[in-house]
C-alpha cells in the first residue's frame, strides 16, 4: 500500500490548483481596483408581513428601516421579506444587480419609474444551479444566480427597485452589481472550480472504496459514505442539485435537497468519527453525546416531512454546531497514544475555521482584511477538500501504524526468542559442567518424564478408544433400530399366521375324518362348509397370502441391513482393498437412518458411475459417519424446523488436468464456523461442544485417516451459512 507521504505529494498539488483557480485571479482582481461591489448597506428593508406579490402602494407606504450591513441577513424565519433599493438604476445604469446566492427558494423582483412600475412584478421559483423555474425567458432565469439589468432609468428622476425573498432556511442575502461579461466571468470560475471540486472528490471515493474492498476495513466503508456527505452538502448548497433530474428548485425533493443532504452528511459524520476514534472504547462519554445527537436528525426529518422546513433547517444546523465537539474528542484520544486522531483534529480543526469564515462573510460582507468576498464563498468547499485529504492521510497513517505495531511484536517476538535460545544455550553449558553430578537426577528426571508420557499415550488411547465405542454405540443403537422394525413385523405376522393355520388344520381335520361310503356324509359336508363359512376361510386364504409376502419382505429387509452391516463393520486392518464408495456410504446410512429420521432430512444424490477404489472401508465408514453426524448435529443447533434441516451426500467422478478423482460431499445448512473455528477443527481435543458431549478427537481421526488415503478434505464455511466438507480421492 503507497505510504501516507507518496499519497499526499501525489494529492497535495491538486489541492494546490484548485485553490489557485479559486483563489488567484480573484485576488489579483482585489489588488488591481475591482473589487466586489455589494450593496446591501443602501437597502432598506420593509417592515410588515409580506407575500409574494403587495401592491405597488403598499410596498411605497411601508416603513422602511436602514442597514449598514453589505450582506443583509434575514435569519430563518420562513416568511416573504421585501427590501426597497433607491437610484440604483441611475448610479449602475449599464450593469446588473446579482442575488449571489443559491439558498433562496423563491423571489419576487419589480422596479419603479417616477413611482409607477417600470418592470416586473416577476416571479422566480427554484434558483438552483442550472434548475427549473415557474417563468421563461426573463432577467432573472438567466445564470446561475438571478439578475436584473439596471439599465433604462436615464429620464427616470427617481429609480425604485423592490425585492421580495422567501426561503425554507437562512436568508442571508449578498446583492453585487457588475457588468454582464464579468458576471458571467464569475459563473464560469465557479462552474471550474466546483468542477475540478467533483473530480477531486470523486477520485477521494474511488481511491477510499478500492482500498476498502482491499483491506475490507469498515472505517473506510464509513469514511467513504462522509465523502458523499462532505461533497454533496457542499455542491448542494452551491445550488449544483438541480443538475439531477427531478432535484430542481421546484420539486419537493429539490425544495427539500439541501437538508436531506446536510442530514446524511450528520449521520455519517457522527458514524465515521466513532468509528475511526473509537469512541465506544475510548472516549464513551463522547460516544454517547455523538449518538444522542444523531437521534436529534429523525427530529429533522419529522420537520422535512411536515412541510416545517425552516424548523428542520434550525435543528439540523443546531446539531451540526455540536461537530465542535469533534476536537476536545480527538484530543482526548490522541493523549492515549492514537496518533491518526491528531489527523482528524487538523482536518475537522481546518475545515470548522473555513466555516467560521464562511459564516462570518455571510453575515457581514466579507470581515477579513484583502480577502475579497468571492474567495470567503469558496472556503467551505477549498476546507472539505483540505478534510478529506487529511482524513485520507490519518486512515493510511493508520494503517502503516498497525504494520509498524506489527513489526515492532514480531521484532518482540524475535528478541524474546533470541533470549530464550541464549539461555537455554547458558543452560545446557551449566549442565554440561556439571553433568556427572546430576546424573541420577536427570536419570530420575527422565524416568518420571517417560512415565508421564506413557500417562498421557495411555489416555490418548483411551480417549481414541472412548470415540470408537461412541461410534460403536450409535452403530449398536442404529442397527438395533433398523433390525427391530422387520423382525416385529415378520414376528407379529407369524402369529397371525399361526391363527390362520389353526382354522385351516382343523378345516383339513375334519375332511380327512369324512368316510365316502358314511350314511352321514352329505350331513357331514354340510356341516364342514357351514364351519367353513363360520371361519371365513376365504378371507384366511387371502390373509395368509399377505402375511407371507409382508414375511418375505421382512427378511429381505432384514438380509439389506445385515449386508450393509456386513460392509460397514468389515474389518481389514491396515490392508488395502477394492469397495465402491457409494455401497460405503450406502451401508453407513442405513446405520444412521433411524437415528436422523426425525431430526433432520437426508438428501443423497450418488453418481452412478463412481468406479471402485483401493482403500480401508472399514475406516472410511467411520470418516462417513462422523462427518454425516456432525452434520446434522450443526443443524440442530439452528432454530430451523427438522422438516428444514437438510444434510445433503453426494458423489462425483472429477476429471481435471488428465487427473481422475472422486469427490464425496457432505453439506448442511447448520450453523457454521467462523474462520477462528476452521484453524482449529482438526486439532486433537479442540471441540465446540459441551463439556461431556465430546472428546474433541473425531475430526482429528478423519483427517488421519484420510491422510492414509492420500485424499484431500476441505471445509467451506461461514457463520450462520452452513458448512461443506469435500473429500477428494485420487483414483
Amino acid at each position: 500500500m503507497m505510504r501516507w507521504g507518496e499519497w499526499g505529494r501525489m494529492i497535495l498539488p491538486v489541492i494546490f490548483m484548485v485553490m489557485s483557480v479559486a483563489f488567484s485571479q480573484e485576488t489579483l482582481a482585489q489588488f488591481s481596483g475591482s473589487p466586489d461591489r455589494y450593496v446591501g448597506d443602501i437597502a432598506a428593508i420593509l417592515e410588515g408581513d409580506w407575500d409574494d406579490n403587495p401592491s405597488i402602494n403598499r410596498l411605497q407606504s411601508a416603513p422602511k428601516r436602514s442597514v449598514e450591513e453589505k450582506v443583509l441577513d434575514f435569519g430563518n424565519d420562513g416568511k416573504w421579506h421585501w427590501i426597497e433599493l433607491r437610484g440604483l438604476m441611475s448610479l449602475f445604469g449599464t450593469q446588473y444587480l446579482e442575488v449571489a446566492t443559491s439558498q433562496i427558494d423563491s423571489i419576487s423582483f419589480l422596479s419603479t419609474c417616477d413611482g409607477k412600475i417600470k418592470d416586473g412584478p416577476w416571479h422566480l421559483n427554484g434558483l438552483t444551479s442550472r434548475g427549473g423555474s415557474d417563468v421563461n425567458q426573463h432577467p432573472l432565469a438567466e445564470g446561475h444566480y438571478p439578475r436584473f439589468p439596471l439599465g433604462g432609468a436615464e429620464h427616470c428622476d427617481e429609480d425604485v427597485i423592490y425585492m421580495g425573498v422567501k426561503s425554507g432556511k437562512k436568508i442571508s442575502l449578498p446583492l453585487r452589481v457588475a457588468s454582464l461579461e464579468k458576471l458571467r466571468e464569475w459563473s464560469f470560475r465557479r462552474d471550474v472550480f466546483f468542477s475540478f471540486y467533483a473530480g477531486i472528490m470523486l477520485v477521494m471515493l474511488l481511491y477510499n472504496l478500492v482500498l476498502y474492498f482491499t483491506v475490507e476495513d469498515r472505517s473506510y466503508l464509513l469514511y467513504v459514505l462522509f465523502l458523499i456527505g462532505v461533497a454533496l452538502s457542499q455542491l448542494f448548497l452551491a445550488g449544483y442539485q438541480g443538475v439531477l433530474p427531478g432535484w430542481d428548485g421546484t420539486s419537493w425533493l429539490g425544495i427539500r435537497s439541501v437538508h436531506l443532504v446536510g442530514i446524511f452528511s450528520g449521520v455519517t459524520t457522527i458514524l465515521f468519527v466513532n468509528r475511526f476514534l473509537d469512541l465506544a472504547r475510548k472516549g464513551p462519554r463522547y460516544y454517547r453525546v455523538f449518538l444522542l445527537l444523531m437521534s436529534f436528525y429523525s427530529v429533522a426529518l419529522l420537520f422535512l416531512f411536515i412541510g416545517k422546513l425552516n424548523w428542520a433547517f434550525q435543528t439540523i444546523n443546531f446539531v451540526a454546531m455540536a461537530a465542535v465537539l469533534v476536537v476536545p474528542a480527538s484530543i482526548h484520544v490522541w493523549k492515549q497514544g492514537q496518533r491518526s486522531a491528531l489527523y482528524l483534529l487538523i482536518a475537522f480543526s481546518f475545515f470548522l475555521m473555513t466555516v467560521v469564515m464562511f459564516a462570518a462573510s455571510q453575515f457581514s460582507g466579507s470581515p477579513f482584511p484583502f480577502v475579497p468576498q468571492r474567495v470567503t464563498n469558496f472556503a467551505m468547499p477549498v476546507g472539505s477538500i483540505v478534510e478529506v485529504v487529511l482524513l485520507s492521510l490519518a486512515l493510511a497513517d493508520r494503517i502503516n501504524q498497525f504494520k509498524r505495531e506489527s513489526a515492532k511484536a514480531r521484532e518482540e517476538q524475535l528478541r524474546v526468542s533470541q533470549l530464550n535460545e541464549k539461555i537455554t544455550k547458558e543452560q545446557n553449558e551449566d549442565l554440561e559442567r556439571n553433568v556427572r553430578q546430576r546424573t541420577e537426577e536427570l536419570e530420575e528426571r527422565n524416568d518420571r518424564l517417560r512415565a508421564t508420557l506413557e500417562e498421557l499415550k495411555m489416555a490418548q488411547d483411551q480417549l481414541v478408544q472412548s470415540e470408537k465405542l461412541a461410534s460403536i454405540g450409535q452403530l449398536t443403537a442404529g442397527i438395533a433400530h433398523e433390525l427391530n422394525n422387520p423382525i416385529n413385523f415378520v414376528s407379529s405376522s407369524a402369529q397371525s399366521l399361526r391363527r390362520d393355520f389353526d382354522d385351516v388344520t382343523e378345516i383339513l381335520r375334519a375332511l380327512v375324518s369324512i368316510e365316502s361310503d358314511d350314511d352321514q356324509l352329505h350331513e357331514q359336508v354340510r356341516s364342514l362348509q357351514d364351519r367353513m363359512k363360520q371361519l371365513d376361510m376365504a378371507f384366511t386364504m387371502k390373509e395368509i397370502d399377505e402375511l407371507l409376502t409382508g414375511i418375505d419382505d421382512g427378511t429381505s429387509r432384514t438380509s439389506e441391513i445385515v449386508k450393509g452391516l456386513r460392509i460397514f463393520s468389515r474389518m481389514d486392518g491396515d490392508a488395502f482393498v477394492e469397495a465402491n464408495l457409494n455401497d460405503l456410504l450406502g451401508s453407513t446410512l442405513v446405520i444412521l437412518r433411524s437415528s436422523l429420521k426425525d431430526e433432520v432430512e437426508l438428501a443423497v444424490d450418488l453418481a452412478s458411475n463412481v468406479p471402485t477404489l483401493s482403500c480401508q472401508p472399514g475406516k472410511l465408514n467411520q470418516v462417513f459417519m462422523n462427518l454425516i453426524t456432525n452434520a446434522a448435529q450443526a443443524t440442530g443447533k439452528t432454530d430451523l424446523p427438522p422438516e428444514e434441516r437438510v444434510v445433503r451426500i453426494r458423489t462425483r467422478v472429477l476429471q481435471q488436468n488428465d487427473q481422475s478423482s472422486i469427490q464425496v460431499a457432505i453439506e448442511d445448512n447448520g450453523i457454521g464456523m467462523s474462520d477462528s473455528v476452521q484453524s482449529q477443527i482438526f486439532d486433537p481435543f479442540f471441540t465446540t461442544k459441551e463439556v461431556g458431549e465430546g472428546t474433541g478427537l473425531g475430526l482429528s481421526i478423519v483427517k488421519g485417516i484420510l491422510d492414509d488415503h492420500h485424499a484431500s478434505l476441505e471445509v467451506q464455511s461461514a457463520p450462520n451459512q452452513g458448512s461443506t466438507f469435500l473429500i477428494t480421492f485420487p483414483l
